[in-house]
């Protein structure tokens, strides 16, 4: 998209025509396109004038891009709309009810006022007003724009949507089915309602209560000194965290904080001076944990003290302000006091990044999680002062048991972990992610130890986007940047091999899934009943990890039921491949194709393999963690690594050499005259109308829907055709004259939907191209000759002079056997279970169910699809048609229709590509 200096933002007033800039294979094309009233617009060229010298500005489409449009602002066509507008509006999907909102000035000045914490009434579906208590206010992972995460009032119980989780990440705690995620569009200011107080010190009084810490437990923070030793203070949210982090207060032993528990102008704990700290809950761990660690037994601590009770506080002693203090004007959480009269005598878990610039700080604070490494030199000066007069005769040291001595016993870094490495953070629970740099940081202190940067799986409260102290060192997605000492991390283990299989189940379940040697046929051969009971059901196919669905996807779709693709695997390694060809293809193999085929099922693990191969040899950037689309996975794995045979060659007329390519992308001038298109229709028009040939008949097909970008359709539904005629497009295929059978020596591209519908009417020969263009709507059509192979031609010859009649000419049909879909950013796919028209159909998804939170797993799951063939019949479309409102369509037909984003095709007889 291009980008005006200004970045300035509009909304179109008035609905207009627009042009789509399209990028064939082989040129550029432009079509017209409707451009609705409440689009939303970049600017992105000066002021032309028109011949009355009135301005004319283009501007482009925000969703989807690739779309110009000329207004006149002086005739009220456009409005502009500053950043924040443009972020309430984005996310509403239907331009009638973005233009309604805008419109109402009312309504979007609400938007820009709400904050969390307000009582709001929500319009649902069958649920016309229900009020509820904003809990969040931002974006959503796979979202653009602003958008709205509200908890339901009692009274409503029931009727939301989740308990504060979006995609498998949690933004607010409630009840399931209380809480729901909203654009503006659904969602007003109640001003009269008083049960969001009541509702958000629940809600939040169960989150501290489940946290894990109370005030008064002993922590342990391992700093790259040893470990340091403090009290909590303070467990609550700060006014203005993005998200409810909850955030420890502690005082350290040691003066190795920053000022005394004052938070900007508030006073949320007391300390001495230089040795309070608000440190994440994620970064510290209980002392009793940290010293059973160190311990010979797990039964008593070191220096032989009894492992103390830990001390379970009630939630009535957590104490939250009966009125919720909105500290920032802007703030989108709320602040929470905790105290308790019980005090334990230890506490437990983890690491800390104590969040030293913000207390009682005024200056810019520091994005630096690596705390340890922030000590001014005033404090640094004040503890050699100590350790000075701790040496004097006569002096003692009064130190928790084991500081000194555990700063000498820090454990060295594995020396395996490199930069691409999987690991773990160790904590409880851990945090995973991947080294993406190694070295020392400015300002480091004696001894140096190196220093990991991860990118972590999961946003925390203490990432960056991969800078340290405005240094950048690698680039990552926001809050998922972290930088550790490198002895504080170890191999993922849920990646390890064979050896560590206990700890993989742990995390991806507890059905392993073994390397299969040899070669394994697909179960192309199984009855229904058979389907249902190997193929079928939940933890079966391949389990899908962190943003992994357009790669599982595709791989069942490849590999499952048929070996068109097997090629690949059985390529021995040449003199230009990478080192690694072997390893790739033996993941490929062995730990992943052989599994699905013999045993129904693929772990997580061994497509995480496969990813950290693809991350570390391809040039596409965040293949371990980001999500991406199934052409970018079949570019790299194809195209940079197994270096396969290209499965197209597509020439363009007079174009003096093909273009090679592993799929087909749809691009056309939409026709209005297909109300339900199929892609036997979509795929002639695009040869067509870009003058494209198929230089030789291909082993498969690939062809990517005429979408653009992952939400705008070209076509509301699309029909897969179960098979796919190419004869008309091949460069050097017989066909039959379209008027008397006879072997066709001419097409004439003007001629089609003249005679019917399809490149096969548009096909002639002599005498019938001669007769056909007598007419004067059609003399001045500019036929072109059709390439015959010379041997066809003798044949065909022969023939007609042995029987006196036209030979048949035999149609070039491949089949339909997978179509991979997307529906918001999460890919699944349709497969074919073995060849034949009437072979019966699953679905999968490999991220179905979920087991656990954070640390737990997806459950993939595979569908029979009995009914798939009827709908995909010519005799249901009617049927289709009839059926206006997707919502009135079975749930697997609606996402085949109106999802699809890639359908493959081979020819029945062909094993395996070349």
């Amino acid at each position: 998209m291009s980008e005006y200096p200004q970045d300035e933002y509009y909304i179109l007033l008035t609905t207009k025509i627009g042009k789509k800039k399209e990028s064939g294979i082989l040129r550029k094309s432009y079509s017209r396109v409707e451009v609705l009233a409440g689009t939303l617009l970049l600017r992105v060229s000066d002021s032309e004038r028109d011949e009355n010298g009135i301005a004319i500005w283009t501007l482009e489409t925000l969703e989807p891009e690739n779309i110009e449009v000329e207004c006149k602002p002086v005739f009220d066509e456009i409005k502009q709309i500053d950043r924040l507008e443009l972020q309430l509006l984005q996310p509403i999907p239907v331009c009638s009810e973005r233009i309604a909102v805008y419109m109402n000035s009312n309504w979007l000045q609400e938007g820009l006022n709400l904050k969390v914490g307000d009582g709001v009434i929500v319009y649902l579906k069958g649920h016309p007003e229900l009020q509820g208590l904003l809990r969040y206010r931002g974006e959503l992972p796979g979202q653009k724009g602003i958008q709205f995460g509200v908890e339901l009032a009692p009274e409503h119980r029931g009727k939301g949507t989740c308990d504060g989780v979006f995609r498998k990440k949690r933004f607010f705690t409630c009840e399931p089915n209380c809480g729901v995620f909203v654009p503006l569009h659904k969602i007003r200011a109640d001003p009269t309602s008083r049960h969001a107080v009541n509702t958000a010190t629940a809600s939040l009084r169960q989150e501290i209560a489940e946290c894990g810490l109370r005030i008064g437990n002993q922590i342990v923070w391992l700093s790259d000194n040893g470990p340091e030793y403090g009290e909590v203070k303070w467990v609550g949210v700060l006014p203005d965290s993005r998200r409810n982090d909850i955030t420890v207060g502690v005082e350290f032993v040691n003066p190795v904080g920053s000022g005394t528990g004052k938070y900007k102008s508030h006073r949320l704990f007391h300390a001495k001076p230089q040795h309070a700290s608000l440190v994440p809950i994620m970064g510290l761990m209980k002392a009793e944990e940290y010293l059973a660690m160190q311990a010979p037994t797990a039964d008593t601590f070191a220096y032989g003290s009894p492992q103390p009770e830990v001390v379970a506080l009630p939630p009535e002693d957590i104490k939250v302000p009966e009125t919720i203090e909105r500290v920032i004007p802007n703030s989108q959480q709320v602040e929470v006091e905790v105290h308790t009269s019980n005090r334990p005598q230890f506490v437990s878990p983890v690491k800390p990044i104590p969040q030293k610039a913000y207390i009682e700080e005024s200056r810019e604070p520091s994005m630096n999680p690596l705390y340890e490494y922030q000590i001014n030199q005033k404090l640094k000066k004040e503890q050699s002062q100590q350790s000075l007069q701790s040496s004097e005769p006569g002096s003692q040291s009064i130190e928790p048991p084991g500081t000194r001595k555990s700063m000498k016993s820090i454990p060295p870094a594995d020396p395996d972990l490199e930069v691409g490495s999987m690991v773990e953070v160790m904590q409880n629970p851990p945090l995973y992610g991947v080294i993406r740099w190694v070295g020392s940081l400015p300002d480091q202190k004696e001894p140096t130890r190196p220093i990991a940067g991860l990118e972590m799986e999961e946003e925390i409260s203490a990432g960056t986007d991969g800078t340290f102290k405005k240094i950048r060192y690698f680039s990552c997605p926001d809050k998922k940047g972290f930088f550790v000492p490198l002895y504080k991390c170890r191999k993922d283990k849920r990646f390890v091999d064979q050896h560590g299989r206990g700890a993989l189940g742990n995390n991806f379940g507890s059905f392993e899934t073994p390397d299969v040697h040899g070669n394994i046929s697909p179960p192309d051969s199984l009855s229904e009943s058979e389907i249902g009971r190997k193929i079928c059901g939940k933890q079966k196919g391949i389990q899908g990890h962190h943003n992994s669905c357009y790669l599982d996807a595709t791989l069942f779709a490849m590999f499952y039921f048929t070996t068109v693709y097997d090629g690949i695997l059985y390529r021995p390694k040449r003199l230009d491949d990478h080192q690694e060809y072997e390893e790739v293809i033996n993941v490929l193999k062995e730990g992943i194709v052989n599994p699905l085929r013999c045993h129904f099922y693929v772990r997580a693990d061994k497509v995480m393999k496969l990813r950290h191969l693809l991350d570390k040899l391809g040039n596409i950037p965040g293949m371990m963690s980001e999500e991406k689309d199934p052409e970018e996975f079949l570019s790299l794995l194809l195209g940079q690594i197994t270096k396969a045979d290209p499965f197209l060659q597509i020439k363009a007329e007079n174009a003096e050499e093909s273009q090679q390519s592993f799929l087909f992308q749809l691009f056309m001038e939409k026709d209005e005259r297909l109300v339900l298109p199929t892609t036997q229709q979509l795929f002639e028009l695009s040869f067509l109308q870009n003058r494209l040939k198929l230089q030789e008949r291909p082993s498969c097909l690939i062809i990517q829907m005429p979408r653009f970008g992952k939400d705008f359709k070209m076509y509301k539904r699309i029909v897969p055709s179960v098979e796919l005629d190419i004869t008309d497009v091949l460069e050097k295929a017989p066909r039959e004259c379209n008027i008397c059978g006879d072997l066709a020596c001419f097409e004439c591209r003007e001629c089609y939907n003249t005679h019917g519908d399809g490149l096969n009417t548009i096909a002639f020969c002599k005498p019938c191209k001669d007769r056909n263009h007598l007419h004067k709507l059609r003399a001045r059509h500019q036929p072109q000759k059709i390439c015959v192979p010379e041997e066809y031609l003798e044949y065909h010859s022969h023939q007609k002079n042995i029987t006196g009649q036209n030979p048949s000419i035999s149609r070039d049909k491949m089949e339909l056997f997978a179509v991979v879909c997307i529906q918001t950013s999460h890919y699944v796919s349709f497969v074919k279970c073995g060849p034949g028209k009437d072979a019966p159909w699953v679905f999968f998804d490999s991220m179905a169910d979920r087991m656990g939170e954070q640390s737990g797993y997806n459950i993939p799951e595979v569908q029979f699809c009995p009914d798939l063939n009827k709908w995909l019949s010519p005799e249901y479309n009617k049927e289709i048609i009839k059926r206006e409102d997707d919502k009135d369509l079975p749930e697997n037909i609606k996402r085949l229709l109106c999802d699809a984003y890639m359908c493959m095709y081979q020819y029945s007889d062909v094993a395996m590509f070349k």
